[in-house]
């Protein structure tokens, strides 16, 4: 199988690298030169790609069976509103777009969506089904996430969208650091809301998880996270604050995630279970 890996970050090199070790060939894509040149020094084939400009996207998925889209917006634009508002839109619908757009009825595609799509509008439930109410949330990062699934559910039964929550592991900082860079260059305030469940997942489930999909043409809308319940997110920050001699974190509530359990049945119906992304 010839695969399209759009966004070579922590997760696209992943996918990529479990891919290649498969016997499939792999097209990986940055938005720089200078990270494609070092993506070919490992998987070969790298080209420059931004996902919002349809001409490189039309070039880089000619040939191939299937598109795998790990773009996402950077974790430093995405702590405002303003900053959120900048990029999600391009990052994320525009290159579904364009990606729809540009390949054709037999081409697969697989990406990686957020939990916080239902926001708290299925918080009553006793757990979150793909098929719980979804949030009516005007903020960029949920709104965005949402017109994105949209573009994808119009490509019929050859997408698969996975929604997942934060994705930690390789190079990712460890949660504690993240904890004090909240502190010290946030001013200890986040756009999260503190009552929600955290769920996290670990890089190489989340690979697994794409890997999946494909293998099996998976179609349609899967939660991807771990069956165990976590902790929430007050009750973690806030530990890990106390630790470090820091006060407790301010929660904007501007992006809110699910404080019900997330059930992960009809990914689990499908053979695929995450193994290590439990942290409790």
């Amino acid at each position: 199988m010839r695969v399209l890996v759009i966004g070579a970050g922590l997760v696209g090199t992943a996918v990529a690298e479990r891919l290649t070790g498969l016997g499939h060939t792999v097209r990986v894509t940055a938005t720089s030169q200078e990270k494609v040149a070092t993506l070919r020094e490992r998987f070969g084939d790298a080209v420059v790609v931004r996902g919002s400009d349809d001409d490189t996207v039309r070039a880089a998925v000619h040939g191939v069976d299937a598109v795998v889209v790990t773009a996402g917006p950077s974790a430093q634009g995405s702590m405002t509103p303003e900053g959120r508002a900048a990029t999600y839109h391009d990052v994320l619908v525009r290159t579904a777009e364009n990606v729809v757009a540009a390949t054709g009825p037999d081409v697969r595609l697989v990406a990686l969506s957020s939990l916080s799509v239902y926001g708290d509008a299925a918080d009553h439930l006793p757990e979150i089904t793909e098929d719980a109410p979804v949030t009516s949330s005007a903020d960029p990062s949920p709104a965005n996430f949402l017109l994105m699934e949209k573009t994808y559910a119009a490509a019929g039964d050859r997408a698969v969208v996975l929604r997942c929550g934060d994705i930690f592991g390789a190079d990712d900082p460890p949660i504690e650091q993240k904890v004090a860079m909240a502190h010290q260059y946030l001013g200890g305030s986040v756009p999260f809301s503190g009552d929600a469940l955290l769920y996290r997942l670990h890089v190489d489930d989340a690979a697994a998880a794409i890997v999946h999909a494909l293998e099996h043409r998976l179609h349609g809308t899967f939660n991807l996270t771990h069956e165990e319940l976590g902790p929430r997110n007050a009750e973690l920050f806030d530990a890990i604050s106390a630790d470090q001699g820091l006060p407790p974190l301010a929660y904007r509530g501007e992006i809110v995630a699910p404080a019900a359990p997330i059930s992960v049945a009809a990914l689990a119906a499908t053979g695929f279970r995450a193994e290590r992304s439990f942290q409790g």
